[in-house]
């Protein structure tokens, strides 16, 4: 009685014991799958926010013989295809200056350098204004390749003043002068074939940058930057 006893009791010992294995066995199962499972961490960097440490003085100006004039309007008649205005684009945030004693293009070169000795910086423009069916557009120019953009409702010229400081005469900056060093000293605007197809104002804007200065949409977010509003006196514009 007494060995049939024992048996007993050493089958229900082992049944426990392997009743327990296998509910702890199956616990860590179910942990491993709830690890599985498990979304994994966002171990993406995250992108650096965007800082300006651009403190590049930049005008559009008027110039009249030895004089500059920052402009932040400018109105005049337009009417056809005429010139609208040439605007220099001078490193500077003075109102008004006078290089009397030196030519301009000298001038500008010696102030362009003092502002951006590393050449780090470029400059470029941007135009803004709205069409009659509402379209608003935002160009940006850089070079002679981005002047033809919506050439029918504004053409653009860029001239470089310094390379051509000893010509009598020169004329804008063309694709075949970009293979080289040359500098955007002033800006011309002209209105197109479909110019009167604009309904607003038109503003146009100059800055200086480099290659991070620019957001998701391609518009310009530094500091270095400066605008005029242009408008035909032949106009009226809704408010």
């Amino acid at each position: 009685m007494k060995k049939v006893l024992i048996i007993l009791l050493s089958v229900i010992l082992l049944t426990g014991c392997s009743f327990f294995d296998k509910k702890e066995d199956k616990k860590k199962e179910e942990s491993k799958k709830i690890e599985e499972v498990k979304e994994p961490e966002n171990t993406e960097p995250e992108e650096p926010k965007y800082v300006d440490d651009n403190t590049t003085p930049i005008g559009l100006y008027e110039r009249s013989g030895s004089k500059l004039k920052k402009l932040s309007e400018f109105s005049t008649s337009i009417n056809g295809r005429m010139d609208i205005k040439t605007f220099q684009a001078f490193p500077s945030s003075e109102e008004e200056i006078n290089h009397s004693g030196k030519r301009y293009a000298d001038y500008y070169l010696e102030k362009w350098n003092e502002v951006n000795e590393s050449r780090k910086y470029k400059t470029g423009f941007n135009l803004k204004y709205t069409l009659n069916d509402g379209t608003e557009i935002s160009q940006n120019i850089f070079d002679p390749s981005t002047t033809q953009t919506n050439y029918d409702y504004i053409e653009v010229y860029l001239y470089d003043a310094y390379t051509h400081r000893n010509d009598s005469f020169y004329s804008h900056i063309e694709e075949k002068d970009t293979n080289k060093e040359y500098y955007i000293t002033s800006i011309k605007l002209t209105a197109g074939t479909k110019f009167n197809d604009i309904k607003s104002k038109i503003v146009l804007t100059v800055f200086t940058y480099d290659d991070d200065d620019f957001d998701e949409n391609n518009e310009y977010r530094g500091n270095s930057k400066y605008s005029v509003v242009i408008s035909n006196k032949n106009k009226t514009y809704e408010e």
